[in-house]
């Protein structure tokens, strides 16, 4: 990749755009820094320049480079930096409004999405049935467990009298004086 080094004092005989490609057009908008955010339609290249205007957003379109002889069917469209996210909101808003049949050639939609087959409700007697099974299940496993703690030896019962250890037992004593 080529980059060019240009000093600072001709940056100002020179375009704000300057480093964007040649031939575009922009909305005279301001922007420090550009970035690509979509390929467009040649005719739509108009329309959304002036959205992005009128929302103050800046906006440059310009064919794309591309080797020679290559088809460029649309235009690339930089917008600021700082605004990317306000810029492809607004871009998916014009998008979403266009007709069928201002996609391009050999584009078409998806038909919406049938909704799901609505399913026929339990009768309120098997619905009971159910939650009892449920219930029940979960009461087996309890009773389960405690009985194989049972059958283990493990006790639930706590010892509620604590007896401190005799002096002799305590840590760290070995000969306990007055």
């Amino acid at each position: 990749m080529q980059s060019r080094i240009i000093p600072l004092e001709y940056l100002k005989e020179r375009d704000v755009m300057f480093w964007l490609p040649p031939g575009g057009r922009g909305n005279d908008v301001w922007a420090d820094t550009w970035i690509v955010i979509a390929e467009l339609d040649v005719t739509d290249a108009g329309p959304v320049l002036e959205l992005l205007q009128d929302n103050d957003i800046g906006g440059y379109v310009a064919k794309p480079s591309r080797r020679t002889g290559a088809a460029a069917p649309g235009r690339q469209l930089y917008v600021d930096r700082e605004q990317y996210t306000r810029a492809g909101d607004l871009l998916m808003l014009f998008l979403r409004k266009k007709e069928p049949s201002a996609l391009p050639a050999g584009a078409t939609r998806k038909p919406p999405r049938a909704a799901p087959p609505v399913r026929e409700a339990k009768p309120r007697g098997v619905r009971i049935l159910v939650t009892a099974a449920k219930i029940a299940f979960v009461a087996a496993l309890i009773g389960l467990g405690v009985l194989l703690a049972y059958y283990k030896g493990v006790e639930f019962t706590s010892n509620l009298r604590h007896t401190p250890p005799s002096p002799a037992q305590a840590p760290g004593l070995t000969a306990p004086g007055p």
